[in-house]
């Protein structure tokens, strides 16, 4: 809508309301004008008056009268209309003045109601909205460019302010400048190395900078942050999608598989995710389908707190449980973690929880179970952690079956690891099979 018809709709519905406002004021005081045309009191006693001093005229005349008494009832019939009509009375205001009243209000209402609002209204902003006007703000404020400005000129004094990077970022990110986005996400991680959320965050930036290519640093980073945060979503999603993107389909199942049970039963994302796992496994081929069916090995068990360690403990410390190749490599192979208050707790370690797209359980004849508490909460080990852990020799696809309870006594070692089987002090682990 123009300028003109918006200021002519204002100014419509202004009339309009006057004329409501009108429509009930005036005919009452109209109503009560017409009813003062009526004849009053005193008119109608000097018309009784004057009736009866004509019919003592006609019996003066007729001589049912004489003229003592004419005279005597002549003076008493004026004074008592002297009585009746006082001589300073007022005349009734006429009916031409009560009109010129009413319409002097009908016009006068709303000349007054507009005089008052362009004194006291603000007219010029019906004028600025129309001609799309923006309210006057701060310089700057609002304006992308100007606050990337600011952000950038801030960061040159303070280049070690990892959340001012992180903003810059994301400020990039909106604004679809994927690469110098990315760049501000790697001086965040440099800062904060050990923040799965960011090392995921990078890598998705890195990749749109990339034409949504994964292949590469991407990976590396979804990588480093599954070791960091095995259950992160987004790593886990990321993880899948560049599975994908290389057509290793089996992998790709094997992330979204995982994602797929952290997310919450029936919300849209897991219908999205399940949506997806089903449309490729309806183009795999039958064989394809069984030797990822075969591939899947796992390992279980349970991790139980020895009762001397509680007190040393927190019911929020984290618990990392993991798989680790016996013949000396120290990257998981696959992880679950949990919490302290979460103890005994039965676990199973797959191949769908595999670190590593080309590295899975099904790959190692003989695996190291470990179960560490982290007081830090991070999956790298570090001073103060407490580490226990068993052997599982033959074939991780035959291993399904399997269990344990791993403790850990008071007088562990700490800081270091302890795998195979010689156990944790005197306690150690006890498989059974």
């Amino acid at each position: 809508m123009g300028n003109f018809g918006t200021i002519s709709m204002f100014w419509g519905l202004v009339l309009l309301f006057l004329a409501l406002a009108l429509f009930f004021i005036l005919p009452p005081l109209l109503r009560r004008d017409s009813k003062g045309e009526a004849p009053d009191r005193e008119t109608i006693n000097v018309a009784v008056y004057r009736d009866q001093l004509a019919e003592l005229k006609a019996e003066l005349e007729s001589g049912t009268l004489g003229e003592a008494q004419y005279d005597a009832a002549r003076r008493e019939l004026v004074e008592r209309l002297s009585e009746d009509v006082p001589p300073q009375a007022a005349p009734a205001a006429s009916t031409g003045t009560g009109r010129r009243a009413v319409f002097a209000l009908a016009l006068g209402l709303p000349v007054s109601a507009i005089v008052l609002y362009m004194w006291l209204g603000n007219p010029q902003a019906l004028v600025e909205s129309a001609a799309g006007v923006p309210v006057a703000t701060v310089p700057g404020e609002h304006d992308p460019v100007a606050m990337i400005a600011s952000l950038e000129a801030r960061l040159r004094t303070r280049p070690d302010d990892a959340e001012g990077w992180f903003m810059l970022a994301r400020s990039y990110a909106a604004m679809e400048r994927f690469a110098e986005s990315a760049g501000a996400l790697e001086r965040v991680v440099e800062l904060v190395p050990s923040d799965p959320r960011l090392l995921v965050d990078y890598a998705d930036v890195l990749a749109m900078a990339q034409g949504r290519n994964l292949q590469g640093k991407p990976m590396e980073l979804v990588t480093r942050a599954l070791e960091l945060d095995p259950d992160n979503q987004k790593a886990l999603n990321l993880a899948a999608s560049a599975a994908y993107q290389r057509q290793d389909f089996a992998t790709a199942l094997t992330y979204w598989r995982r994602l797929l049970q952290q997310l919450p039963p029936g919300s849209e994302d897991a219908a999205g995710i399940a949506a997806t796992i089903r449309e490729i496994e309806a183009q795999q081929p039958a064989g394809e389908k069984q030797a990822v069916g075969q591939a899947n090995a796992s390992v279980s068990g349970t991790v139980t707190l020895h009762p001397s360690l509680r007190a040393s403990v927190q019911p929020t410390d984290t618990v990392f449980i993991f798989a680790q190749a016996a013949n000396g490599g120290r990257m998981p192979l696959a992880i679950v973690q949990i919490d302290v208050a979460g103890l005994p707790y039965r676990f199973s370690l797959d191949d769908s929880r595999s670190m590593a797209a080309g590295d899975k359980l099904s790959n190692h004849a003989e695996l190291v179970i470990s179960a560490r508490v982290s007081k830090s909460g991070q999956a790298m080990a570090q001073s103060g952690d407490c580490r226990d852990g068993w052997r599982r020799s033959g074939s991780a696809a035959r291993t399904s079956r399997s269990s344990s309870t791993a403790s850990c006594p008071e007088n562990a070692p700490r800081g270091r690891s302890l795998s195979g089987g010689a156990g944790c002090g005197s306690g150690g682990v006890s498989p059974r099979a």
